[in-house]
């Protein structure tokens, strides 16, 4: 079986639950501490067995690393690794999911090693929202239902509102380029700084 780990939980005696995403399920799996056994991080992509001896919760075995060429990129590395955690919160408590979301993570990772990290990673996130019917296109501000300005801010789940409507805000992004990049799905027609004002819109959570 192969799957993305999104999160790692601390147990006593170094021995860690790891949770993973797969093609069908959102798996929390029980490593127990061993010099032997290969280091685990979140975001690495592996081909795992599950053992299942009825005690606590079924264990991962026999871990063999699927790496990608940018790990050893630590900018690139870094906010893919951020991007699996909001993931991670995103789908505490559920078992079986879509396998939409090994996809994403799997499309996401190939092209990391060929674009800007912070692009991929707020194109994932449009994809996902679409997904889920959750991507608002909505020309109205979702505070007060007013028709958008000509600049609008974009806040947790890419929901667009007017300015004054959001106290003490400071960042705007044109809303014929916001609108147009929900609309094709791309990043191309933004600039550098409005990339990166989404990603940290995006990094506030899923």
């Amino acid at each position: 079986m192969q799957g993305f780990i999104s999160g790692i939980t601390k147990l006593k005696n170094e021995d860690i639950i790891v949770q993973i995403i797969t093609q069908s399920k959102f798996l929390n799996l029980y490593r127990f501490y061993g010099l032997r056994h290969s280091i685990i991080s979140i975001g690495r992509k592996i081909d795992f067995d599950i053992e299942y001896n009825g005690q606590f919760m079924p264990r991962l075995r026999n871990i063999m690393q699927l790496g990608f060429v940018w790990e050893s990129d630590y900018f690139r590395l870094y906010y893919w690794q951020q991007f699996l955690k909001l993931l991670n919160s995103h789908l505490q408590d559920t078992e079986d999911i879509s396998n939409f979301y090994f996809n994403l993570l799997n499309n996401g990772a190939f092209v990391l090693s060929k674009q800007n990290p912070c692009r991929v990673l707020i194109e994932m996130y449009l994809k996902l929202l679409n997904f889920e019917g959750r991507l608002n296109v909505d020309s109205n501000c979702f505070i007060c239902g007013e028709e958008l300005s000509s600049k609008v801010v974009v806040v947790r789940g890419f929901l667009c509102a007017h300015n004054s409507c959001i106290p003490n805000n400071t960042q705007m992004i044109d809303k014929d380029i916001f609108f147009n990049f929900i609309s094709i799905g791309k990043s191309i027609f933004l600039r550098d700084d409005e990339v990166e004002y989404l990603l940290k819109v995006l990094l506030l959570g899923i």
